[in-house]
């Protein structure tokens, strides 16, 4: 009995720890704080209800996030493609003048973006992954 609850007590805090850790570290460049949330929601899931639902919901519902916010139509394509393009322009620009680590923080970080975005832009991603397949 004291032993379940030393590992449920154990397995909450490391799932809230991930969850901080990955709140913490959102703001670095690459995808660091999103698997770290998630990997603490996976971990609090274990024992919570809430957290399995909100887990299901998250997973289920990720797929038209992406179809909302990188839709069909040409006009939007052509506007994420505008972005990446001026988004590289700007990568170039604050890594070439580089005075601060702000700059190439943030530079990095509108690089990672820029990908992201060059990717889930006219389903490139998918069409990758299948050409590889």
């Amino acid at each position: 009995m004291f032993r379940q609850r030393v590992k449920r007590v154990a397995t909450d805090a490391g799932g809230y720890g991930l969850i901080l850790l990955g709140i913490a570290s959102g703001w670095l460049p690459g995808p660091g704080g999103i698997p770290l949330v998630l990997a603490g929601l996976g971990l609090l899931s274990i024992n919570n209800e809430w957290a399995a639902r909100l887990r299901k919901f998250i997973f289920k519902h990720s797929g038209r996030l992406a179809q909302f916010l990188f839709p069909k139509h040409p006009v939007a394509q052509w506007a994420y493609d505008v972005l990446t393009v001026l988004l590289l322009i700007v990568v170039t620009i604050l890594a070439w003048n580089h005075n601060a680590i702000w700059q190439i923080s943030l530079a990095i970080f509108l690089f990672f973006l820029s990908l992201l975005i060059a990717g889930y832009n006219r389903d490139r991603l998918n069409r990758i992954r299948k050409s590889k397949a």
